[in-house]
């Protein structure tokens, strides 16, 4: 799985982005997998993730869980995403009882996604590792709206769409949370991590403040946006 691997960032902000990947493999196990599937949707939504979804139907943020559960197929890919490295232990520990059989794939940080697993009792037998961009990075929009967007793995979430959305909630139209909620849309996959999203909108919002303070102590006019909220996240 490479769609949730390239995720910007410092080791700080990542600390807080977890993202758990299931599904059945097609010709092994895919026939009969719709309970197992479903287990794992269910099992996770006791740890609160902040979103989760499924590539073939939709996301939280545009179907909600009970749709999810309902239309899941045997070739269905769930994601699910946690905010802290707590919860995702304690999934884990979970899981690693269950034995559901499905393939099963942890993005974040690596030494610390090694440590839950070997909580849990769980041997990771592959390691997938990003090196980053290379090629014309002139060409690709800043550092801090790629931490954004490469939440969506997929590409669905564009730097226009991000600056849109970090515009309105710097001029107070709307708050940083709800903000990032629209920005998780696009993300069908459900991989797009909304808290973290609002942390990142909000120091752009206050960047955005700075600017104009800056601008109108040199006499160009401006006034303070409000600050924003922090997210809730999705907790069932």
């Amino acid at each position: 799985m490479s769609h949730t691997l390239h995720r910007l960032g410092s080791k700080a902000s990542l600390k807080g982005d977890w993202v758990v990947v299931a599904m059945s493999a097609r010709g092994v196990n895919r026939r009969g997998s719709i309970p197992r599937l479903r287990r794992f949707l269910r099992m996770s939504l006791k740890y609160g993730p902040v979103n989760f979804g499924d590539m073939r139907s939709g996301s939280f943020f545009t179907k909600g869980p009970r749709p999810l559960l309902s239309g899941m197929r045997e070739d269905s890919l769930l994601n699910v995403v946690f905010d802290s490295e707590q919860a995702l232990s304690r999934f884990l520990e979970e899981l690693g009882r269950a034995r559901l059989g499905l393939s099963v794939v942890v993005s974040g940080l690596l030494e610390r996604g090694c440590r839950c697993a070997r909580k849990a009792g769980l041997v990771p037998h592959t390691f997938a590792l990003s090196l980053g961009t290379w090629g014309r990075t002139n060409r690709l929009p800043d550092a801090r709206t790629m931490e954004i967007t490469t939440m969506c793995g997929h590409g669905l979430i564009s730097p226009a769409y991000v600056r849109l959305m970090a515009g309105k909630a710097a001029a107070g139209e709307m708050s940083a949370s709800e903000a990032a909620a629209e920005l998780a849309k696009p993300c069908i996959c459900g991989a797009f991590n909304p808290v973290r999203a609002t942390d990142l909108l909000e120091k752009m919002c206050r960047r955005r403040v700075s600017a104009v303070r800056s601008r109108t102590s040199h006499g160009d006019g401006g006034s303070s946006p409000k600050r924003s909220k922090r997210a809730a996240g999705v907790r069932s």
